[in-house]
């Protein structure tokens, strides 16, 4: 078999350039491993290169999807076409950049889409601010879990909103949405509701924090973490599959059908937690897929409940 060749195509950008991916595996960007290629991939860790990204996008006429942490999030095996941008950042380069204001005995932090969701988690916890420790541990980026809603141990990145700033991609303008136009519910937001590629890119999120002894939350951000570890499969994973149905869980359902470590092709339901599928390496979307469909087909005949998934399945078969 002969070796891929890398393709780069470089835009000039101000003083800086545009380094643009042809046909890029887009494997290499979710927790899955699991994804065909872009054809046309860019790497953005700040503002003023997304928006060049997206001018880029518009004058050569190409779709856009933006991706952040690449968590809870199967990319079928054709791919996507157009441009595909991920929009994340290293937490100890965002150290610097969090906005803070008081708010009536409260306060107000300004959180980048490209923050990992686990650095915020102990970050505002290190600041003595609670309402997102249970964020510590989790994977993916601010503005994924802005769109779906993230949450944990009984809390969840909308209780705490105040409201997004997005960027338009039909009117290229950047507009915000409060808590009440954005309406959170349990794993599902307006901004998730839209079919991709999406209108709306999450730019910033603004939250709302009561003040707490930061050895306090620091303690349980840690516990949470800790959880995490050990009661959560490691590896190419995308987080929870389905989201729980109403009085129960999904991972207790597959459990009692018995399909735990249950199998098709390289993937695989975990046995430590039943709700999260497993690439044992190089598996593929169609091996997902199949897996996901066979899981709900045996949950529904052994229960009558049709799990539904938690993950966003995009681009092409």
């Amino acid at each position: 078999m002969s070796a891929r060749t890398e393709r780069t195509l470089t835009i000039p950008f101000g003083s800086r350039e545009l380094r643009v991916r042809v046909d890029e595996p887009l494997s290499r960007y979710t927790t899955f491993r699991i994804g065909g290629p872009a054809d046309y991939l860019v790497r953005a860790s700040d503002r003023p290169t997304l928006e060049f990204a997206l001018e880029w996008a518009e004058r050569e006429g190409l779709p856009v999807t933006v991706i952040g942490g690449g968590s809870n999030l199967l990319i079928r095996d054709g791919g996507i076409r157009g441009l595909v941008i991920v929009f994340r950042a290293a937490g100890e380069a965002l150290a610097g950049v969090l906005e803070v204001a008081p708010d009536d005995g409260a306060t107000v932090v300004t959180l980048p889409a490209t923050a990992p969701l686990s650095w915020v988690g102990h970050r505002t916890s290190e600041l003595g601010l609670a309402g997102l420790e249970w964020a510590a541990g989790l994977p993916g980026v601010v503005g994924g879990a802005v769109v779906n809603n993230a949450g944990a141990h009984g809390g969840e990145i909308g209780a705490v909103l105040v409201d997004v700033e997005l960027y338009d991609l039909e009117e290229r303008r950047v507009v915000r949405w409060t808590r009440d136009v954005l309406a959170p519910r349990y794993r599902m937001t307006e901004l998730k509701a839209q079919p991709r590629p999406r209108r709306y890119v999450v730019l910033a999120a603004r939250v709302r924090l009561l003040a707490g002894d930061p050895v306090r939350l620091l303690r349980t951000a840690e516990e949470y973490a800790r959880w995490r570890r050990e009661h959560q499969p490691t590896g190419p994973c995308a987080g929870s599959v389905f989201t729980n149905p109403p009085g129960t869980y999904a991972g207790y359902l597959i459990e009692r059908a018995g399909l735990k470590g249950f199998q098709i092709g390289r993937m695989r339901v975990s046995e430590r937690h039943a709700n999260f599928f497993l690439n044992l390496g190089g598996a593929s979307a169609a091996e997902a897929l199949a897996l996901l469909e066979a899981v709900q087909r045996q949950v529904a005949e052994r229960f009558g409940i049709v799990l539904q998934p938690e993950i966003e399945i995009i681009g092409e078969p």
